[in-house]
């Protein structure tokens, strides 16, 4: 069975170079691509080559001392880590690499954890070695740290049967400890090696070589590493399943979707249900190489290839008995408006929703009445990218408002809320109670008998108070974290349709907010900063005056590792503050970590400024009937008029 091996790092630690220097090493290229000269392998759109750094994951594959390998180059800059963490669900062995003349970087403490959550067993190479000032045990002793992890430097396999280094394995695997003691000589090499690989992947150690991917210099060791300490790939199941990791269009606008067989195989023409009751057939079977395929009649587990046909699927999508992946932990915290020519809005929308398939964390919103049209990012780089992609695939010339926080809203207590819908001919009427449903999103439940409202009626009243995005009283912001409760409701059996349903369901949640103590949330982010101990008065200063919190530091050595949370809004460009005052020795970095209480409510609810009674597409008042016509009942009356 193929394995899968990822390439991750901070941006400009030598990432794809070190791929393309893989791939001619084993063959695979005649010649390794650069990335500044626009000639990589994997860095093969346009936009990537201009800016010069990797913005969606390539995937290639190779071969190496009797094993098949993929390889899946990621982006390193922040603002596309998103891509970065889908690829992460699809690999067996993951490469960090850390620059030797910068070490560890910001981004690459984030990487190294996430790696670590999901259990990929984890090599560092130590690149750039080549340059003025690089020294391989001073960035191991930043990277052991920086990562607060047991590492070890070696410069080839040769090394990894010797006395030293296993007496350092013997503190973490008790088994060849009492091998060793009854008899060092007695200890064999592969049960050493099956020691060393055992240790990597529950995360014990890491092992970390050093060289330069650009000279072409200790990578193939690395490979020899891998290669000897890494179990083969095992299939597991029979049933098909698969995970999408990323959607691609090619040059004839056909939609690719990426996946990596999990388990069992697909065959071309066959069918996958996926999803809500998707079953869609399998058009093509692409093996990829860069932005190059030949075509397949079968996929087999551990393979990774691009398929057509499959309409529906998203970046992390799971097919067959495979679920869909998780909430990623890196989301974006930041919103900005599409400035367009409104004779484009159709276009506009359309090439956004494909870009919200490669990267469903984009959320792109649109207000029908407004033609207003928004995305969701995790940094300003995403923008000029988008703008970028927008103009060389369709001709489209769009810009960005300045992005701003994306703010939520949610109640602090249980409310009932009444809606009623009865223009001519119509007629519904619902009755919710909304309650605090904390970090758990919407939520549904019914406490009304059927006998009272059928079965297929509280179904459209549950899908009708999930489905919208509604939106809170303060600032206008997304509602989150509350659960509808049914506890009365009513149709005519001849005036009835689910449109009616709809418009209840609507005016009973928002009537139930005006009513309501809202709340006004922020998002917050957990951070990890390490400074040496003369900076740490300096951070822990800021932490506070930027309203966020700590746990106690911990000292290692000369350094200190300070572990928080605090807002989006005050710690946004801490980055740049901290490289400042600690003359570039300190690291910051950041991942999401929930909706918390707004630290600053009424100076965000004065700066929005949102009018809650001009807005007329998410109304609080009902409509009720008399004399053959329909009329508005606000609000704060409307309890007075409920027929139930």
């Amino acid at each position: 069975m193929k394995q899968t091996i990822g390439i991750f790092a901070h941006v400009d630690a030598g990432k794809t170079t070190f791929s393309e220097c893989l791939l001619y090493q084993t063959n695979r290229i005649g010649k390794p691509g650069r990335v500044d000269h626009g000639s990589a392998l994997l860095d093969f759109d346009e936009v990537e080559k201009r800016r010069g750094i990797t913005i969606f994951s390539g995937v290639a594959s190779f071969s190496y001392s009797g094993q098949e390998y993929y390889l899946i180059d990621t982006p390193g800059h922040i603002d596309f880590s998103a891509e970065m963490e889908r690829a992460i669900a699809t690999i067996d062995i993951a490469i960090l690499i850390i620059s030797a003349t910068q070490g560890v970087q910001s981004h690459t403490s984030t990487v190294y954890r996430l790696l670590r959550e999901r259990n990929k067993p984890v090599y560092i190479f130590i690149n750039k070695m080549d340059l003025a000032g690089a020294d391989d045990v001073d960035c191991v002793n930043n990277i052991q740290s920086g990562l607060h992890i047991s590492t070890r430097l070696i410069k080839n396999a040769s090394d990894l049967v010797n006395k030293d280094l296993t007496e350092w394995l013997c503190e973490f695997d008790d088994e060849l400890m009492h091998r060793y003691l009854e008899s060092e000589d007695s200890v064999d090499e592969q049960f050493i090696l099956s020691c060393i690989g055992r240790q990597i992947c529950s995360g014990n150690i890491v092992l970390c070589l050093s060289g330069s991917a650009l000279k072409q210099t200790g990578v193939m060791d690395l490979m020899d590493v891998i290669a000897k300490t890494m179990p083969p790939g095992v299939a597991t199941g029979e049933d098909f399943s698969a995970k999408v990791f990323k959607i691609n269009y090619d040059n004839k606008g056909a939609k690719v979707t990426f996946i990596k067989c999990l388990s069992g195989t697909l065959a071309l023409k066959s069918e996958v249900s996926y999803g809500d009751g998707f079953c869609e057939k399998v058009n093509e079977i692409r093996d990829y190489q860069g932005n190059k395929y030949t075509n397949l009649k079968v996929v087999h587990a551990g393979d990774i290839v691009g398929v057509t046909g499959l309409l529906n699927a998203v970046s992390g999508t799971g097919l067959g008995s495979c679920s869909d992946d998780a909430v990623p932990n890196l989301r974006p915290t930041l919103k900005a408006t599409v400035l367009y020519d409104d004779r484009h809005y159709n276009a506009v929308i359309d090439f956004l929703r494909k870009m919200e398939a490669q990267d469903p964390m984009l959320e792109v919103g649109h207000e029908l009445d407004t033609r207003e049209i928004y995305v969701h990012i995790i940094g300003k780089i995403q923008l000029e990218v988008l703008k970028e992609l927008a103009f060389e695939r369709y001709g489209l010339d769009i810009a960005f408002s300045d992005y701003r926080i994306v703010y939520r809203e949610t109640i602090a207590s249980s409310i009932m809320g009444y809606g009623h819908f009865e223009p001519l001919r119509h007629y519904a009427e619902v009755h919710l109670r909304l309650e605090p449903n904390p970090d758990s999103g919407l939520d549904f439940e019914s406490e009304l008998h059927i006998d009272k409202l059928g079965r297929q009626y509280q179904n459209m009243i549950r899908h009708n108070a999930l489905e919208r995005d509604h939106r809170g009283v303060l600032t206008g912001s997304s509602l989150t974290d509350v659960r509808f409760v049914l506890t009365n409701g009513a149709v005519h059996l001849e005036h009835t349709d689910g449109g009616d349903l709809r418009e209840a369901t609507y005016r009973a949640v928002r009537q139930g907010l005006e009513k309501a103590e809202s709340v006004l949330l922020e998002p917050f982010y957990e951070f990890y900063i390490d400074v040496d101990i003369a900076s740490v008065g300096r951070v822990l200063s800021d932490i506070t005056r930027f309203h966020g919190s700590f746990d106690p530091p911990e000292n290692t050595g000369e350094r200190v590792h300070v572990k928080g949370r605090g807002p989006v809004a005050t710690f946004i460009d801490y980055q740049t503050d901290l490289l400042s005052f600690t003359k570039g020795t300190g690291t910051v970095s950041f991942r999401f970590a929930g909706y918390f209480q707004c630290h600053n409510t009424e100076e965000v609810i004065s700066r929005i400024g949102y009018k809650k009674e001009r807005d007329m597409v998410n109304t609080s008042s009902s409509v009720f009937c008399a004399k053959g016509a329909g009329f508005e009942v606000k609000w704060n009356e409307v309890e007075n008029y409920m027929h139930l």
